[in-house]
């Protein structure tokens, strides 16, 4: 491996080790962590860089399958979870996924020119990351934080009540089918508006005949001056 890959894993490696078993970053395994660039020597921090950081700071990200969706790591199905979002809380950026000899690692960009963690060059990681795994290849990437609308039951932990902040990674499959949601709704809303939605579990088959999940999105309500669903 080179230097850039070899990098950016260490990098991915080392914030996971760090992390508590609580935190965002264990509630979906395939789902890479947002945050802001480390800081740069002389360059200061505005307002705006500590928000964008703070962001995704979510209790838990909603994991879909093709059974249901789950609130992280607990193992309670739920067949839909109703949501509030606004869209200027989304941040995009791009997701890699590399077979590595540890495992599947998921590396981050935000800007298209650095890796999120270690700050290597996206396209050396690219690059270096076919090598190792000639299915590796990179793919939009959504995160965004939305409000529960409900209290809902977990097997482990007592309820989350509504109010509670959690977390969608959106990628891969599942960017794909936020695309027409997006821009069926984007003009309708705009950045700002909240609106409520009912998140739901969309089955799926791999072209190797695996079973999986997208999730499926559903305004509810006239709420934020959108179409109330039939």
């Amino acid at each position: 491996m080179s230097d850039a890959i070899n990098a950016a894993l260490a990098a991915a490696a080392t914030e996971a080790e760090n992390t508590p078993q609580t935190s965002t970053t264990t509630a979906v395994a395939s789902a890479p962590i947002g945050g802001g660039a480390p800081a740069v020597a002389g360059q200061q921090r505005s307002l705006t860089d500590f928000m964008e950081a703070s962001s995704m700071n979510v209790e838990v990200y909603l994991a879909v399958s093709h059974l249901g969706i789950r609130l992280g790591k607990d193992i309670k199905v739920h067949d839909e979870i109703e949501v509030e979002m606004c869209f200027k809380d989304a941040k995009a950026g791009y997701t890699l996924r590399v077979n590595t000899p540890n495992g599947v690692q998921y590396l981050t960009s935000w800007d298209g020119a650095t890796e999120a963690r270690s700050r290597q060059n996206w396209g050396a990681v690219i690059a270096d990351a076919k090598k190792m795994d000639g299915n590796s290849y990179p793919s939009d990437l959504i995160e965004l934080p939305v409000k529960l609308l409900k209290d809902y039951p977990r097997k482990e932990g007592g309820p989350l009540a509504a109010g509670t902040i959690v977390g969608l990674s959106i990628s891969y499959k599942n960017s794909q089918a936020f695309a027409p949601f997006l821009k069926e709704n984007y003009p309708k809303f705009g950045p700002n508006k909240p609106l409520r939605v009912k998140l739901t579990a969309i089955p799926k088959k791999g072209g190797g005949g695996q079973d999986y999940g997208v999730f499926g999105y559903e305004v509810i309500d006239e709420a934020a001056g959108g179409k109330k669903a039939a």
